[in-house]
């Protein structure tokens, strides 16, 4: 493992050469610019995903955890969300106190995929 630059950094180097090269071909061949913004995109996705992502790894686990009853470190974020699934089918009054829980799991996702959008405003939703 490299110290400097992480890969975080290097994700956004690569999404900064390309935003570049989409800025500076013009006209592009058809599609181009649409490929560089995509490629773009999911470098900077990734570049947030490996300065976020397992801290917002283990909040969901935790998070999850703390609503089932199990413990945290046992699991991954995906084996507990089945398991929250199959006990919603069982239980569907889980479903009100799983609410909030899953909102803010969808909040950190949004943190990563898509910035901006993770400070959408629930309450409405909360209200249901």
């Amino acid at each position: 493992m490299q110290d400097r630059p992480d890969a975080g950094e290097l994700l956004k180097a690569i999404a900064q050469v390309l935003e570049e090269q989409m800025r500076e071909t013009t006209p592009a061949p058809p599609g181009l610019k649409h490929s560089l913004r995509v490629a773009a995109n999911l470098a900077q996705m990734l570049a947030r995903e490996a300065r976020l992502g397992a801290e917002l790894d283990a909040r969901e686990r935790q998070r999850l955890a703390a609503l089932l009853g199990v413990a945290s470190a046992e699991r991954s974020a995906l084996e507990l969300s089945a398991e929250l699934s199959r006990r919603l089918d069982a239980d569907p009054a889980l479903a009100r106190r799983a609410w909030p829980v899953l909102l803010e799991i969808v909040r950190g996702k949004l943190e990563v995929a898509k910035p901006g959008y993770d400070d959408f405003d629930f309450s409405e939703e909360l209200r249901r």
